[in-house]
């Protein structure tokens, strides 16, 4: 009898451990991410803001922002002109043609861009934002950052972990 009553109480609190645990991991990885995505996303944005001067005069452009954006954040910023060659790259040499690569091409179409790709390069999952440097709706180049996620990745493996261990004390 006691021991019926000590696995029934077992399985109800795996079951509660369950419903609460799996929902909030998902929901922080979910968030975490969000969070990164929107990050970029403003801060493209103002760096677009800040080139979109010296593109739309057709005049070299001042690498200082994008240096010392990659050196504060580790984020890889390309800037390119009308015609899709890099003007600014802080991962690279310029003069570069990124006019093939889809997000690239979807700012200069006048639309902003927002996904996730693996870098065979690198050898690690990529968040890529790319924004349009326009003025006037006439769009003069674009921007995009690239950004490693294995941070992002790391932080809701951790909080897994944590959740993992809570729940394990928890049915000792």
């Amino acid at each position: 009898m006691t021991r019926r009553l000590l696995l029934s109480y077992l399985a109800v609190t795996i079951v509660v451990l369950a419903l609460f645990e799996i929902p909030l991991a998902i929901f922080f990885q979910q968030r975490e991410q969000d969070r990164l995505s929107i990050d970029a996303e403003r801060d493209a944005t103002v760096l677009a803001t800040i080139y979109e001067d010296a593109l739309e005069k057709g005049v070299e452009p001042d690498p200082v922002p994008a240096d010392d954006y990659y050196v504060e954040s580790g984020v890889r910023t390309v800037v390119v002109d009308v015609d899709g060659i890099s003007v600014i790259d802080t991962g690279n040499d310029t003069a570069r043609d990124f006019s093939t690569r889809p997000e690239i091409a979807t700012a200069l179409g006048g639309e902003r861009t927002t996904g996730t790709r693996y870098s065979e390069t690198l050898g690690t999952e990529l968040l890529y934002v790319a924004v349009p440097v326009a003025s006037g709706g006439v769009v003069h180049g674009a921007l995009r950052l690239t950004i490693d996620t294995s941070e992002v990745t790391d932080r809701v493996h951790a909080f897994w972990i944590g959740l993992v261990v809570i729940g394990v004390i928890i049915l000792v």
